[in-house]
């Protein structure tokens, strides 16, 4: 991939100093290496380590067993059971590591740092406890924020990132080459846990410049494993990053994302291929826990029993799962049950109103509001019940599992008419809230 153009520089925000935080720390370790190998006893080399590298850093390191060295060639060190804690912060380590490898040639050893240039970093096992990086982050006094050359890039295996209430494990990252102002290609790969949900994910991701990168990509696999089935899709995002230091954390506006997905029920139903496009601002981090998409754009495009639909609103993912979306209906779908007469004669799209508030993994009731030019619901469905409905064979219930109350203006069924109609509903599962 051909460089980007060099932008000038300017300061970064302090959030994107940690890689060079920690390939600092991991320098120091081999000049440590150095030192050992000429004059000093371990005990005590491993003492000025710690006294240098708290007061500079604000981080207390530790590593248990043989330090690894080699000399020849490209220098290398190796060290196991790394631990990094943040001094004043007793809630988790910062980062610990089964191993860490840092090989880096002699012109960086020999400028003492000044020409800061790498070859390769590993980690195996690492596990990043994330808000206590954001914390130490915030209160360090701020920095330029450049990010050294690794001319042969960032490996990691096994990794876990610790967001508090989620986590991802299984994380591997291979970065061929890592300059500071030269696009980016990366592989990431790993699984995300939140509550009942798991998130398998496979992607590349590029962006335009290592630091302060303005457009994002990723490309790849996404398979999201419910209780009641099983997601599988192909997904496409592209988002331009906001640098505006009045909004802090991550701000991606407008991201686009596409998904090409399969919906497979548990056991023989059959699966619900889609199409599902979003379009908005995403908002991470800034002293908030919450992800929020907000303002939301989403078309869902389907076959069959799935339904087309434009829709607009916010999403918003913390301690709990925030949903609220407005929109139409595109027309009634075929292989749904046939609305009766008159209701059938109008072919206008159908608004609606979606909302949720509850557990992350949508468990908890929808609540649904559906206009229809001569009728109207207003009611609760549950996710899952819903897509187990839709992906029935055909012989099973007619009726949606809906709970909630329907009005019309006028029906005719087997020749009879009825005028001022209101029916309610109710699944029967006694699953809904009344």
């Amino acid at each position: 991939m051909s460089a980007a153009a060099p932008a000038p520089a300017t300061p970064a925000p302090r959030r994107q100093r940690w890689l060079r935080v920690l390939l600092g720390l991991l320098l120091l370790l081999i000049a440590l290496a150095l030192l050992v190998q000429i004059m000093l006893p371990p005990e005590r080399a491993l003492r000025l380590l710690l006294a240098r590298m708290e007061p500079t850093l604000g981080l207390r390191v530790g590593f248990d067993g043989d330090v690894e060295y080699r000399l020849r060639g490209t220098p290398q060190l190796v060290v196991r059971n790394v631990t990094v804690l943040a001094p004043g912060d007793d809630s988790e380590p910062m980062l610990v590591a089964e191993r860490a490898l840092l090989s880096l040639p002699w012109s960086t050893i020999r400028s003492r740092g000044a020409q800061f240039d790498l070859t390769r970093v590993e980690l195996d096992s690492p596990r990043l406890h994330l808000p206590t990086l954001l914390r130490w982050l915030d209160a360090r006094p701020p920095g330029d924020g450049k990010v050294p050359t690794i001319s042969d890039g960032v490996h990691i295996r096994d990794g876990r990132l610790e967001g508090g209430s989620w986590h991802v494990d299984a994380l591997t990252l291979d970065l061929p080459a890592l300059h500071a102002e030269r696009a980016i290609d990366a592989r990431v790969s790993g699984t995300a846990h939140v509550d009942t949900l798991q998130a398998l994910f496979g992607l590349r991701v590029r962006a335009d410049r290592a630091v302060d990168a303005r457009a994002l990509n990723a490309l790849g696999s996404l398979a999201l494993l419910h209780p009641s089935g099983r997601l599988d899709s192909i997904l496409q995002l592209d988002a331009a990053r906001s640098l505006d230091p009045a909004k802090p954390g991550l701000v991606l506006a407008p991201l686009r994302l596409a998904l090409d997905a399969r919906w497979q029920p548990d056991g023989d139903a059959d699966p619900l291929p889609f199409v599902l496009g979003l379009h908005g601002d995403l908002h991470a981090g800034g002293g908030d826990d919450a992800v929020r998409l907000a303002p939301l754009g989403i078309v869902l495009r389907g076959a069959g029993v799935v339904p087309e639909v434009i829709a607009g609103g916010h999403i918003a993912l913390g301690e709990l799962l925030d949903v609220a979306l407005d929109g139409r209906l595109e027309r009634w779908p075929e292989a749904w049950p046939a609305l009766p007469s008159p209701l059938s004669d109008d072919v206008a799209p159908l608004p609606f109103a979606l909302r949720y508030a509850g557990p992350r993994d949508a468990s908890a009731p929808i609540s649904l509001r559906l206009e229809h030019p001569r009728a109207g619901f207003v009611g609760q469905v549950r996710i899952a019940a819903m897509l187990d409905w839709l992906a029935a064979p055909t012989g099973g219930s007619p009726l949606p599992p809906l709970q909630g109350r329907l009005t019309a203006d006028r029906v005719e069924l087997g020749g009879a008419v009825l005028e001022g109609v209101e029916i309610t509903i109710d699944d029967g599962s006694g699953n809904l809230a009344p």
